[in-house]
């Protein structure tokens, strides 16, 4: 099995993947169809934001309207998408960070042919908590999405737009990029014109770095250390990728003290999804990883189980993976015919052949 990088998960937009036992579904977004029109590029920055249409507030005020003198964003989002998951507690801190000052974060979701639904909707932020540290609401009839998503254009989630004390729109885009316009617009210096450009900038900075981590791994490290001293915010909000893109490079020093601080902040947050990526990234067999931080990714995997009641097939997975590679085989194929027996039937063949693999080792394979 192999698993998709953290950072691209995190980073990009949600579009189609293949699901693995170690990669959480993305589905592809539903085709355009006459419930679901192309997207139409009719809103822009600089225009005048469209009304809220909400069925049902799930978590937080609701909003009437857009008060002068008041900053919005509204971020799109949905359950089953493994990016927007990462962008919650950034949203959460943002939405801590500069609720004094009058800026409300929008968390707004609706159904979807991907199977993002009102009570999953629910179980998520119950399930999140302060991590969904925001207002959350369910669109009514994806009306507000046509509004926003595809009257600009915008295909891919997570998507988010701020909305400053005018009511106009001055920021589409990823919400990794929001610290930047939020403080700016917050202070009365955001210039819609140059503010968007220098994002778009370090946008393309940013896939200079990811083209380069497969073909020149030592590039893209060089890269990320002109990115991260260009845009420190930013690149301290992705941790995750100076771990990759230093794993990548064989720096294994850098990579693992990277990880360790991603770690230890998913614990505190008890973030099962990435305590069992960076345990993945460790242990992947596909992963070519010279030096393996053990120890680390035991940490890592343990948690992440301890963390989803050792019910989660994929982090079961990994946690199998770990022991097997430290040497337990035992507790290894133990583990794994656990993972299956709690896995869906779609996932089911794959982590069979890894048991296979481990019985093999462990000298009892069947047959």
């Amino acid at each position: 099995m192999s698993k998709r990088l953290l950072t691209l998960t995190a980073v990009l937009l949600c579009a189609g993947t293949t699901a693995t036992a170690q990669n959480t579904a993305t589905p592809s977004p539903a085709k355009p169809s006459a419930a679901q029109p192309m997207a139409t590029n009719s809103l822009k920055v600089g225009d005048k934001a469209p009304p809220l249409t909400v069925a049902e507030w799930v978590k937080g005020e609701p909003i009437t309207g857009f008060e002068k003198g008041k900053v919005y964003v509204v971020e799109f989002w949905a359950t089953w998408c493994g990016p927007c998951r990462q962008s919650m507690p950034h949203l959460s801190a943002l939405q801590k960070e500069y609720k004094s000052k009058g800026v409300t974060v929008i968390g707004m979701t609706s159904k979807d042919r991907n199977g993002n639904t009102l009570d999953s909707v629910k179980q998520m932020v119950s399930e999140k908590g302060d991590t969904m540290g925001y207002t959350v609401g369910w669109d009514n009839e994806r009306q507000t999405n046509d509004a926003y998503m595809k009257a600009a254009g915008q295909n891919g989630i997570p998507c988010a737009f701020v909305i400053d004390q005018t009511g106009t729109v001055v920021y589409i885009g990823h919400p990794m990029w929001l610290d930047e316009p939020v403080s700016k617009v917050v202070a009365g210096t955001w210039d819609i014109k140059a503010g968007n450009e220098s994002i778009k900038k370090a946008e393309d900075q940013l896939d200079s770095i990811f083209g380069n981590m497969q073909s020149d791994p030592k590039a893209a490290l060089k890269g990320w250390a002109d990115f991260e001293s260009a845009y420190p915010a930013v690149a301290e909000s992705m941790a995750e990728t100076k771990f990759e893109v230093a794993l990548a490079a064989r720096d294994y020093d850098a990579a693992y003290a990277a990880a360790g601080k991603i770690v230890d902040k998913a614990i505190k947050n008890k973030d099962s999804e990435a305590l069992n990526g960076i345990a993945w990234a460790i242990v992947d067999p596909a992963g070519n990883v010279g030096k393996k931080d053990l120890d680390l990714a035991m940490k890592a995997a343990s948690k992440a189980d301890e963390f989803t009641d050792h019910k989660d097939p994929a982090i079961i997975d990994t946690l199998a993976r770990v022991y097997f590679v430290k040497g337990d085989v035992k507790k290894a194929v133990e583990l794994e015919t656990k993972a299956i027996d709690n896995a869906p039937a779609d996932q089911k063949p794959d982590l069979q052949a890894t048991l296979k693999e481990y019985q093999a080792k462990a000298g009892n394979g069947p047959g």
